[in-house]
């Protein structure tokens, strides 16, 4: 089950990082009058780039708010610009964002909330932690050559 949630904060990270840019009031300083909502943006309007990078979304993309579309079309047009190994967990991350249902994404942004209310040693913890279930075995530095010991 945590492993679930953490999968789900995974994905969720992937809008809420955007979305924390993209609040006023995440951003230190005075604060700042609510901006008006952003309009919507239809999917065919998008440029084929970022339809295609886009495209896990598509069918829930006219139900997105117009603040979260203008966020995952910033993130469509830096996606060329990302390091191979970046663009691959961009694609797994908005994949299982799309599959999940509307109630397991509450549950992700909710677990994502919490754990933003963490203090850091403890985020740092429970990352590490959940690296430590997620990685890969280590391979052994040292390569089998198959040699045998020598025989007396």
């Amino acid at each position: 089950m945590a492993w679930q949630a953490a999968a789900g904060l995974i994905a969720a990270a992937l809008f809420a990082v955007a979305a924390q840019a993209a609040d006023p009031r995440a951003s230190p300083g005075p604060p700042v009058e609510r901006a008006k909502p952003v309009p919507q943006t239809p999917f065919y309007a998008l440029k084929p780039e970022e339809r295609k990078v886009l495209a896990p979304v598509e069918r829930d993309w006219n139900n997105l708010p117009g603040y979260q579309q203008q966020r995952l079309m910033q993130s469509a047009r830096r996606y060329p610009s990302l390091q191979p190994i970046q663009k691959e967990r961009f694609d797994t991350r908005i994949r299982d964002w799309a599959a999940m249902s509307p109630e397991q994404r509450r549950a992700a942004r909710e677990t994502y909330q919490g754990l933003r209310k963490l203090p850091p040693a403890k985020q740092h913890e429970l990352r590490e932690r959940w690296l430590q279930l997620h990685r890969p075995p280590e391979e052994s530095s040292e390569p089998d050559l198959g040699q045998r010991p020598a025989s007396r």
